[in-house]
């Protein structure tokens, strides 16, 4: 008989059909467990939609860094029991004879040809002897290589530009910098200038939803008392990011600082207040929210908007983007919030002081590992992307990887200059930053 195929989450494993692979470890009173190795895409990591980039690791297929698959099986009462498999193809299927008893530890690490781990991933189990079939979350390991290896793939044109901005979606990413500055991918390696005049000053924020890019500028008036600024956006499709056109504005005493996309609305956020808009962002909005104060970022997940503000205590979680609620962390008089991003089912969110903390919801919040110290490395975050089954923290002094959600981070990594924003595309993480003239980063191959 066959057992049900069942899709591991992650980037390479699915539990397999019986009688349709080699046995990798063997023994009696053992429980069965099969795998396949890239047998395709699940609902928690996809197949790609767009045909314009894979999402590696994140696809089905194993990427070509992986020459070997390691198992380790542990648990009380066994000796490790440790068995690598020679990747035969871009699927392959291998079973597991797992020594019954209660908690018993399966660990997969995929390993390029130095017999480094590139990706891993481990589940616990209750062995009884019964055949089992189980979903093992799969992510970049913290020893990857390619997370140390970083080269400038795009530069801007002016020599005394920066650039600030990125954000991705249906296969390409934008990046935007000084005086409307725009360079698009659709592989993370190869930029085209987008720049045509339409958009001539700094551009502060981008995001993308809807099959709309959408980026804002800040125009100020100090002439006025109290000085104005007008808050310009501009849009274009993703089906021709070339073309970009005004859309909306938002006249306010404050410059948008970050732009997010959620059940079909866009929120801005800046100063004390928070933006929607419904159409794209032809048409503004100002949301029900107090007590928060100078917005920096905003994340969209698990249907709902959070939004802190930079250097305080305080949150804001909305919905809708229309009805915010005001949240005190409570991290203390000696830290402050500065960045959020969203992935893997959880927000995650800095402080000045190098703390991480992590909420499905926004409201209630975990502790986690400090990734940096404020004592010993004077920094401050300026973004928090999400990739490769973990997060990006970009902060003045590096870049921090976790991809256990907190719990361990890596060293400080330099790319190779400044850096002030992140992204994850296509099997690979993308830096942005550097002034003068300023660079796009990209990580080696995962």
């Amino acid at each position: 008989m066959c057992w049900p195929a069942v899709v591991l989450s992650g980037i390479l494993l699915a539990a397999a059909l019986a009688g349709c692979g080699g046995s990798a470890v063997t023994g009696d009173g053992t429980t069965t467990v099969k795998v396949t190795i890239g047998g395709g895409g699940s609902a928690a990591a996809p197949a790609a939609a767009s045909s314009r980039a894979t999402p590696r690791p994140m696809g089905a297929a194993i990427p070509a860094t992986v020459t070997a698959i390691r198992f380790t099986i542990s648990g009380a009462g066994i000796a490790d029991i440790v068995q690598t498999v020679p990747v035969t193809g871009a699927t392959m299927t291998v079973t597991l004879q797992v020594p019954s008893g209660p908690g018993r530890t399966i660990l997969v690490e995929a390993l390029d040809s130095d017999g480094v781990s590139r990706f891993r991933g481990d589940t616990v189990i209750d062995a009884a002897g019964v055949a089992l079939s189980i979903t093992i979350g799969m992510a970049v390991d913290p020893s990857n290589p390619a997370l140390l290896t970083w080269n400038i793939v795009a530069t801007t044109l002016s020599t005394s530009g920066y650039l600030g901005r990125v954000t991705q979606g249906d296969g390409i990413a934008i990046v935007g910098g000084t005086s409307g500055e725009l360079l698009s991918s659709t592989d993370g390696q190869n930029w085209t200038s987008l720049t045509s005049g339409t958009i001539t000053q700094n551009i502060n924020a981008l995001a993308f939803g809807d099959n709309t890019f959408l980026g804002t500028t800040a125009t100020w008036n100090y002439s006025s008392s109290p000085a104005f600024c007008t808050n310009r956006f501009y849009k274009a499709t993703s089906d021709d990011v070339s073309n970009w056109t005004a859309v909306g504005t938002i006249g306010a005493g404050f410059e948008i600082t970050d732009l997010a996309f959620g059940g079909g609305t866009f929120v801005a956020v800046g100063g004390d207040n928070a933006f929607y808009s419904t159409d794209n962002g032809a048409t503004w909005n100002p949301g029900t929210i107090s007590g928060v104060t100078y917005l920096a970022d905003v994340a969209y997940g698990n249907g709902r908007f959070v939004a802190i503000g930079d250097w305080s205590d305080n949150l804001a979680v909305s919905t809708d983007g229309v009805h915010w609620t005001t949240i005190s962390m409570g991290i203390g008089p000696d830290d402050a919030l500065q960045r959020i991003g969203f992935g893997n089912g959880l927000f995650l969110a800095t402080t000045s002081a190098g703390n991480a903390y992590t909420s499905p919801d926004g409201t209630a919040w975990l502790q986690r590992t400090q990734f940096f110290d404020l004592f010993s490395i004077e920094s401050s975050t300026y973004s928090v992307a999400p990739g490769g089954g973990g997060f990006m923290v970009v902060t003045s002094s590096g870049i921090f990887f976790t991809f256990d959600l907190g719990v361990t981070w890596t060293a400080e990594i330099n790319p190779g200059g400044w850096v002030y924003d992140g992204a994850y595309m296509n099997g690979a993480f993308i830096a942005t930053g550097a002034t003068g003239p300023g660079n796009v980063f990209r990580s080696g191959d995962l």
